[in-house]
């Protein structure tokens, strides 16, 4: 009987490893992120997440923990806590300040006190309410004698108010450097808006816009266009352009001649040099 219990303990804990090991080579990731943004830090940082699995995952009570120079050590920094929360299968979980949590529809906002660093060396990790490491992110350029990002290398650092996002959505081949690249128009994505990149689709956010409230709206692309190069260009229902912006996401509801686009819906057609994404907006006056 004994010896029938241990080999059971051994099947459960080889299985308790293979699941392990399973997530942390690419199942919950960290997937995009924005920690110097535009102006003011404070409410505006999001993190999304991203998972490659085929199955739906709790993440109720799992943490972001990021790198203390004071301490030399990983400390708390966001619990997904205060309800219950699952990541589905192929799809995102955006945490989001509160600034921009209503804007990107986000799963779940978190204190604008706690902020990522923008001076190396920073890096962030992801762990599971049993305090196992699913993912970690060194950035901002980080030594990987002071903390060691994935494969001992560092995403890099994004400017103010790119973010750091993985290239393609949710590839995870251990080496920070090799997944991570600076995108200029940031993709906040939250469970809301999952299926968009796989479906090949642009948005705007807010949508609907109402320009005399918001001021502007960001028109978020696939990761997989990329923003080398990229141009958005907005056209009314009869198939006139209505603007076109190039060099940058945000739109304030004006035409070519700068006057003031009238309440109805707009076609989005996005292009870069890796793919073309298409959606559609409403703006109310």
């Amino acid at each position: 009987m004994i010896k029938f219990r241990g080999f059971i303990g051994f099947i459960f804990l080889t299985t308790y490893h293979l699941l392990l090991a399973t997530y942390c080579s690419g199942g919950v990731v960290i997937n995009e992120f924005v920690y110097d943004a535009d102006g003011t830090d404070s409410g505006y940082e999001w993190i999304e997440l991203y998972n490659n699995l085929s199955n739906d995952v709790s993440i109720t009570g799992w943490k972001i923990q990021k790198w203390s120079s004071s301490s030399q050590d990983f400390e708390d920094f966001i619990r997904i806590s205060s309800g219950t929360y699952t990541i589905a299968a192929k799809s995102y979980f955006l945490l989001s300040q509160s600034v921009n949590f209503d804007k990107y529809s986000a799963d779940f906002k978190y204190s604008d006190d706690d902020e990522m660093g923008n001076s190396s060396p920073q890096c962030i990790r992801l762990v599971d309410s049993f305090g196992n490491e699913m993912d970690r992110v060194a950035y901002e350029d980080t030594y990987a004698t002071i903390v060691p990002g994935e494969g001992n290398t560092s995403a890099g650092e994004a400017a103010s108010g790119s973010s750091l996002t993985r290239d393609p959505d949710g590839a995870d081949t251990d080496d920070n450097a090799a997944d991570f690249y600076e995108n200029v128009f940031p993709t906040p994505r939250s469970s809301t808006y999952g299926s968009f990149r796989e479906e090949g689709f642009c948005y705007a956010a807010p949508n609907p816009f109402i320009p005399a409230e918001d001021g502007t709206c960001k028109i978020i692309a696939p990761a997989s266009c990329g923003a080398l190069s990229a141009t958005i260009e907005i056209y009314d229902l009869s198939g006139m352009l209505v603007k076109k912006l190039t060099g940058t996401n945000v739109w304030d509801g004006t035409n070519e001649e700068c006057g003031k686009v009238a309440t109805g819906n707009y076609f989005i057609i996005y292009r870069a040099l890796k793919g073309v994404s298409k959606g559609k907006m409403t703006i109310i006056r």
